[in-house]
């Protein structure tokens, strides 16, 4: 028992030692394994940019994101969800050389804003460009969201500068810092639509008004003329009154009701025997009035205009609609073939001088959606918000490929088209009655719906309150000093889920 006593006390010791060697190794071990996955965690450094152009969609705006920040000032950092971001993402996840974003979206831009308004920039573009090019190619003062309303960007520009000139020099700079420009995204043109049917929809509703106001201008100008011809009768009945008294007095000797009675007969006689010299004086009471009291009459005229033009249209509201819809379609119909001409040309200005520029890397054209389309929630009739534009969309994007097809600097452009993927029901021509579509075309219609719904803020009915106790609810708005604020929703720009989609498009489809 003592030896077995002794040697346990001897292999007790040995292995406490053990144990303490063993700790110490393993502690050793620990901090070798987490020195090795530190460095395993160490994010690469970054050694290319990729560079974002365009206009909201690349900011990554939307009215709930802009509503949300509004205290924080537009704070860049509340916009971090575009596109751009999901492209970024997914392009690190598999490159062995990591991205750096700039990303130098503007919300508003169009394609002549995004060039600028620098007229010998504009001259060297056109030059560049002339052989690919039909139209000159426009450019407009940029940036309004930053330059005029002074709301920052997730990048800024040199002073003055546009995102052309402002990436010209980035893909300079860049290269010289070793982070060569690589990728440049671009997506631009939805606001030079959206400028033509502003246009076209301003025209429309002057038209009708100017339809109502000449249905009921008339009746407003009889109730005024009866107004003044009433004030001008009294001034010459009071006239002849004031020739008559005389004679009615020595006929009554003044004695009541008599002499009311002689009044009203002798006016009568007077009247009949001086009615070329009264209708005279009317007239001329009648302008006297007139000129007396323009401003107020015309007021007055304008007043009852309106009361009148607000009485037809709830009395032909629907019918007002329909054409005014009409009419500003056929507008747009109109305006967009000459518009796209010049979006087009302006785009192939803006990707010429990027080439121009010394970029050799991956461009992208990111084409957006219809947010116009079939939106499920807001419309159960199975239609289009806007007929056609879905149509018109796609021919902007023929448009623009054939025209990169057939620019040898352009040809490797890479096209996305994010209508592709919103709105799936590209391909059905919209009928008056929803039950004729076929099952295949309503399954189309149902899926597009869903996405609208899903991707873009046209059925946001997120509440607003911009102050305690105001709330703005859906399409609701309100001017609070110099601005307005309007709700979350209908919004015509992706939601985060949209945004997301776009740039997993985007990186199917142009990935490397």
């Amino acid at each position: 028992m003592t030896a077995m006593n002794g040697s346990g006390g001897l292999g007790a010791r040995r292995i406490l030692r053990l144990l303490g060697c063993a700790a110490a190794l393993a502690a050793l071990a620990a901090m070798t394994m987490t020195s090795v996955a530190s460095a395993r965690r160490a994010p690469k450094p970054v050694s290319r940019t990729y560079v974002a152009l365009g206009d909201s969609l690349a900011f990554g705006y939307s009215q709930q994101a802009f509503n949300e920040n509004l205290a924080t000032g537009e704070n860049p950092s509340g916009f971090e969800n575009g596109y751009p971001n999901q492209y970024l993402a997914d392009t690190n996840a598999v490159s062995p050389k990591p991205y750096q974003l700039v990303n130098y979206g503007c919300p508003g831009e169009t394609t002549g804003s995004l060039i600028g308004d620098n007229p010998t920039f504009i001259k060297e573009l056109n030059e560049k460009a002339k052989k690919y090019i039909s139209e000159p190619i426009t450019g407009e003062a940029p940036c309004a969201y930053h330059y005029a309303d002074g709301l920052p960007l997730h990048n800024e520009y040199g002073a003055g500068e546009s995102q052309l000139e402002a990436t010209l020099k980035t893909i300079k700079t860049e290269k010289e810092a070793g982070k060569p420009v690589k990728i440049i995204s671009l997506d631009i043109g939805a606001n030079d639509e959206l400028h033509e049917v502003a246009k076209a929809t301003k025209e429309a509703e002057a038209e009708i008004e100017a339809k109502v106001g000449a249905i009921v201008t008339p009746q407003a100008e009889k109730e005024v003329e009866e107004k003044v011809d009433a004030i001008a009768a009294g001034e010459v009945e009071a006239f002849v009154i004031e020739q008559v008294i005389p004679k009615a007095f020595e006929e009554s000797g003044g004695v009541k009701p008599t002499f009311e009675e002689d009044i009203a007969k002798d006016a009568a006689v007077y009247g009949a025997e001086h009615a070329s010299e009264l209708h005279l004086l009317g007239i001329q009471d009648a302008l006297k009035y007139v000129a007396a009291h323009l401003k107020e009459l015309n007021e007055e005229g304008h007043k009852i205009g309106l009361e009148l033009a607000g009485k037809y249209a709830a009395e032909h509201g629907a019918e007002l609609k329909k054409e005014g819809e009409e009419l500003g379609l056929s507008l747009i119909k109109a305006a967009l073939p000459a518009e796209f001409e010049q979006i087009t040309t302006n785009v192939v200005g803006i990707l010429n001088a990027v080439k121009m520029g010394g970029f050799k890397g991956k461009m992208i054209f990111e084409a957006a959606y219809d947010p116009y389309g079939r939106v499920g929630i807001i419309n159960k009739e199975h239609k289009e918000l806007e007929p056609g534009f879905n149509l018109a969309a796609a021919e902007l994007a023929g448009l623009e490929q054939g025209t990169f097809a057939a620019n040898g600097k352009l040809k490797a452009v890479c096209y996305s088209d994010a209508e592709l993927v919103f709105n799936s029901a590209l391909s059905v021509t919209e009928k008056a009655n929803p039950s004729e579509y076929s099952p295949a075309e309503l399954a189309l219609i149902e899926k597009e719906e869903g996405q609208l719904d899903a991707w873009t803020n046209m059925a946001n009915f997120t509440p607003f309150e911009y102050a305690p106790g105001h709330v703005l609810n859906y399409g609701e708005s309100v001017k609070v000093g110099p601005e307005t604020l309007s709700a979350d929703g209908p919004d015509i720009h992706a939601t985060k889920a949209g945004y997301e989609q776009m740039g997993k498009q985007m990186e199917s489809t142009c990935s490397f």
